[in-house]
């Protein structure tokens, strides 16, 4: 015989479901029903089209969120039915709920994806630190004493290849643990923020980051020099002479750039920051813009992360240049030319996109420590004048 136990199956009276949209992708929604009513809750998630690991990781974010925020509203239903408050029942939010919440509220506003996937290292990071613990642990329970211990941990942690993370990647990883609880105080899920409670030694600071860029000289050398790949060669060139980032030369499309007065310009919006930016092409650039094939694909064809940095080392290394390069270092050899051609920090902070011009005054530093160079090389020229002169 049959079984027949899925006759004895209740109906859920919160429904997640999905609706096509007309320009690809689905609309998330809650059908709820109760006390004989339907109705419908919009939960202005939406999954994309899974066409790479950051599309598919961004889907598994919003179907996750989309149910918590069904238990959620289940666990209201049942509530209100049993006649016990929203404050009874709550018993605070999980450490883990919030923070896979944070992450896609995160990929909508100003922070942008590069910093989802920075959330994303830390949660990495305080799995391994919590353990089984991470799944059951309430915000309200992340006290000073457990930020201090994740601080102590990111220092003394070693990676898969036995070395200890950089004071960089502890900085960050710990900013964004920092970030993640203030906005949770923001959210009034919790009273206050717990770091605040420790003292400046134990908070891991910013680093300081000697950058290596090019000069006006290396870079017209690399610009001679054949490349490997030449989609790699002409971005690279490109970053030289508008400081964009990988992300957003990767994004570029022909209707990004503008003539306006007999000048020409990029305008596009960063994906780190999510600001808009625009800025004047020079010849240079625009040269470069020439050589690429029109229509409706990408301005640049590149190839995976690590083939660019592979082809941009082995093009360095042709050139005959020592420096350690990657292509970021095209971004500062942009900001330290302009810097020594006169431009000014504000000038230079709008170009880049920095939201905040403290971020800008490293480029600075670099100019006047080769500016001090420079002084002392002019120095050194007289003095061996000098002793030519007294040997005469």
């Amino acid at each position: 015989m049959k079984s027949k136990t899925w006759m004895m199956r209740a109906k859920e009276p919160v429904r997640l479901r999905m609706r096509k949209l007309r320009k690809g992708g689905y609309s998330l929604y809650l059908d709820c029903y109760e006390r004989g009513m339907r109705r419908y809750e919009f939960l202005h998630l939406y999954l994309v089209p899974e066409v790479d690991a950051f599309s598919r990781e961004q889907n598994r974010l919003m179907l996750r969120a989309a149910s918590v925020i069904k238990a959620r509203r289940l666990l209201a239903l049942v509530n209100d039915k049993a006649g016990i408050g929203r404050y009874e029942a709550d018993g605070g939010v999980l450490l883990a709920d919030y923070l896979e919440e944070h992450k896609r509220e995160s990929l909508t506003t100003h922070r942008g994806n590069s910093y989802v996937l920075l959330c994303q290292n830390m949660e990495n990071k305080l799995r391994e630190f919590l353990g089984k613990r991470f799944e059951t642990l309430r915000m309200d329970e992340v006290d000073a004493k457990l930020c201090r211990a994740f601080a102590e941990y990111l220092r003394r942690v070693r990676s898969s290849r036995g070395t200890l993370l950089s004071a960089v990647s502890v900085h960050h990883y710990f900013g964004a643990f920092k970030s993640l609880l203030t906005a949770a105080v923001k959210d009034e899920v919790i009273g206050q923020n717990p770091i605040d409670r420790l003292k400046r030694a134990e908070v891991p600071g910013r680093p300081v980051v000697v950058r290596d860029f090019l000069d006006a000289g290396e870079v017209a050398r690399l610009a001679t020099t054949p490349c490997r790949n030449a989609e790699v060669k002409r971005a690279f060139l490109f970053s030289c002479f508008t400081g964009l980032r990988i992300s957003d030369i990767r994004q570029l499309a022909w209707n990004n750039f503008r003539q306006m007065g007999g000048e020409w310009y990029c305008q596009v919006v960063m994906q780190k920051t999510q600001e808009p930016i625009m800025c004047k092409l020079s010849e240079a650039a625009i040269v470069l813009l020439k050589s690429a094939r029109q229509g409706h694909a990408p301005v640049f064809q590149l190839p995976c992360t690590s083939s660019i940095e592979r082809a941009v080392r082995q093009w360095v290394q042709a050139a005959g240049i020592t420096k350690h390069v990657t292509f970021h270092t095209a971004r500062h050899s942009y900001a330290t030319m302009a810097l020594m051609a006169g431009a000014d920090l504000y000038t230079i902070s709008r170009l880049l996109g920095h939201k905040n011009i403290r971020t800008t005054t490293m480029y600075a530093a670099v100019v006047d420590a080769q500016r001090d160079a420079a002084t002392d090389g002019v120095s050194m020229l007289f003095q061996k004048q000098l002793d030519l002169l007294q040997q005469r």
